[in-house]
């Protein structure tokens, strides 16, 4: 946290998400109270995800080899009038309460890649930590059919969403 710019800073510690890049390239992040086995267990309920993610209309694993793993998700949005559905399989790789990596392996997209990184922070200085800052990466691009200012638009909007309703579902199964 300390190597955040201070606004960024505060607004994590006001429950908000920080979303920054541009143009297919972008970091999100979310402050909160949990610990790294309750937001790791968030994380990695792949068969879930559907639950709690909007727009996910579902999320299931294809293959399952311990910290490796492939994931099919299906993202159902209404666009302006049209309804869009966009399908992808990830590979994952998992380091334990730590990082996700994920890469797409066929699906509706041209790439998509990026990690998610879990981190304990103590919002007291050299005090036990209480809470987990969940960092987001990604890099997407759109298949050439779609208009990238409209899909660039879309996909920042809905890190913020998916952020908040994953640090509402920790705090749903944490209370």
């Amino acid at each position: 946290m300390d190597r955040l710019p201070s606004i960024q800073r505060d607004r994590l510690r006001r429950g908000q998400v920080v979303v920054t890049g541009n143009n297919g390239q972008y970091t999100a992040r979310v402050l909160v109270t949990a610990t790294l086995p309750q937001v790791w267990a968030v994380l990695t309920d792949y068969d879930n995800l559907a639950k709690f993610i909007p727009n996910m209309a579902s999320s299931r694993i294809l293959q399952d080899q311990g910290d490796r793993k492939v994931v099919e998700q299906v993202d159902r949005r209404q666009v302006f009038v049209v309804n869009v559905v966009s399908r992808t399989v990830l590979e994952i790789s998992e380091e334990k309460l730590a990082k996700i990596n994920f890469r797409l392996t066929e699906g509706d997209l041209e790439n998509l890649a990026g990690a998610w990184q879990i981190e304990p922070v103590s919002f007291v200085p050299r005090q036990p930590p209480t809470q987990v800052l969940i960092t987001h990466t990604v890099t997407v691009q759109p298949k050439t059919n779609i208009p990238s200012a409209t899909f660039f638009d879309i996909f920042e909007a809905s890190l913020t969403e998916t952020l908040l309703a994953i640090a509402k579902e920790v705090q749903r199964r944490n209370p």
